[in-house]
C-alpha cells in the first residue's frame, strides 16, 4: 500500500512565486534532477547533493512541506521504506517556468506523482537512477573523477535517432580518461532472447557513426552468463559493439567503476575505464 505524503491542493502561482524565495541552489538543481529523472530516493539525493543523510532528510522533509516536493512509500512489514521523491505542484510550476515551458496546474502536478507512485515501472526507475547517483558519489569522494553527462532514457533514445532504445546514458571521466555508454538495466522479467534482438538497434545506431559501450546490468550473476553464453552463439552481435555485463550483487557491493565488468570475448573483469573502445567509436562531445 502507498502512502503519499498529503498537501494542500489549493497550490497557487502566487505560491510558487513566494517559495522561490527561499530556495537554495542546491535546492534549485535537485528540482532540475527531479525533472530529468522523475524520482529519486532520499538516499539517493543525500549522495548527489548533501554530505550525510540527516542533513538531507531534514531539508527533503522542509522542502515537501512547503510544495515543492511531493514524496511516497510504501508499507511494509516489518520496518518502512525510505520516501522515494519526485516535484511536487511549486517544484513544477518553478522548474517550468525556468525552461520556458507552461505552467502546469497543482492538480496536474499532484496526479503526475501519485501515477509515479504506482507505476509498475518504478523500482525499475530507482533502479537505473540508483547506478548514475553511485557513479556521481564516487565522483564527489574521489577527486579526478566526473560524471559529465547522465541523461534519461528519453534524452538516450533520442541520441540514438530512436534506433535503439537505452536505459540511460553516461558519459564518465577519470584522470583525465574518458567513457561513453549506454546502459541496459535489467529486471529479469523479459526473455534473453528478447535482449539479444535489442542489439540490433544499437548495431543500426553504430552504423550512423554513435558506437558506444553497451552496459548491461543483471538481478544476478546466472542470468549474467546466461546473457554472455547466448551471445557467443551471436557472433554478429558482438563483431561491432562492446558489450559489457555485471551482476546486480556486485554493482552494489563494489560500484560501477571497478573491475565488475565482463565481455562476451573475455573471463577478465575490466574497469568502466578500461572498457575496450568499440570499433569506429563516435568521439564528440555530448
Amino acid at each position: 500500500m502507498v502512502s503519499p505524503h498529503s498537501h494542500r491542493s489549493g497550490f497557487s502561482f502566487s505560491d510558487a512565486l513566494a517559495a522561490q524565495r527561499l530556495l537554495t541552489p542546491r535546492d534549485l538543481r535537485l528540482v532540475g534532477l527531479l525533472a530529468e529523472h522523475r524520482v529519486l530516493t532520499a538516499h539517493q539525493i543525500a549522495r548527489l547533493l548533501f554530505g550525510c543523510d540527516d542533513t538531507a532528510q531534514r531539508r527533503l522533509k522542509l522542502l515537501a512541506t512547503r510544495g515543492v516536493l511531493a514524496r511516497f512509500r510504501c508499507c511494509i512489514r516489518p520496518g518502512s521504506q525510505e520516501y522515494r521523491y519526485t516535484l511536487g505542484p511549486l517544484g513544477a510550476m518553478i522548474h517550468a517556468a525556468d525552461h520556458g515551458l507552461p505552467l502546469p496546474t497543482a492538480r496536474t502536478s499532484s496526479e503526475k506523482a501519485f501515477k509515479l507512485s504506482r507505476h509498475p515501472q518504478l523500482d525499475h526507475l530507482l533502479g537505473i537512477n540508483e547506478f548514475f547517483t553511485t557513479l556521481a558519489h564516487h565522483a564527489r569522494t574521489h577527486p579526478g573523477s566526473e560524471l559529465v553527462v547522465w541523461r534519461n532514457e528519453y534524452a538516450a533514445a533520442d541520441m540514438c535517432g530512436r534506433m535503439a532504445h537505452p536505459d540511460g546514458y553516461g558519459h564518465w571521466t577519470e584522470n583525465g580518461r574518458s567513457v561513453r555508454f549506454f546502459l541496459e538495466y535489467d529486471t529479469g522479467t523479459e526473455q534473453l532472447s528478447r535482449l539479444v534482438d535489442k542489439l540490433h538497434g544499437y548495431r543500426d545506431v553504430a552504423t550512423a557513426g554513435l558506437n558506444l559501450p553497451i552496459l548491461f546490468v543483471f538481478p544476478g550473476a546466472a542470468r549474467r552468463d546466461n546473457f554472455l553464453r547466448t551471445l557467443t552463439g551471436h557472433p554478429t552481435s558482438t563483431s561491432t559493439l562492446t558489450i559489457a555485463a555485471t551482476p546486480l550483487p556486485d554493482l552494489d557491493a563494489a560500484g560501477p567503476t571497478v573491475p565488475i565488468w565482463q565481455t562476451p570475448a573475455s573471463t577478465i573483469r575490466c574497469r568502466l575505464i578500461d572498457l575496450p573502445v568499440p570499433p569506429a567509436a563516435h568521439t564528440s562531445a555530448a
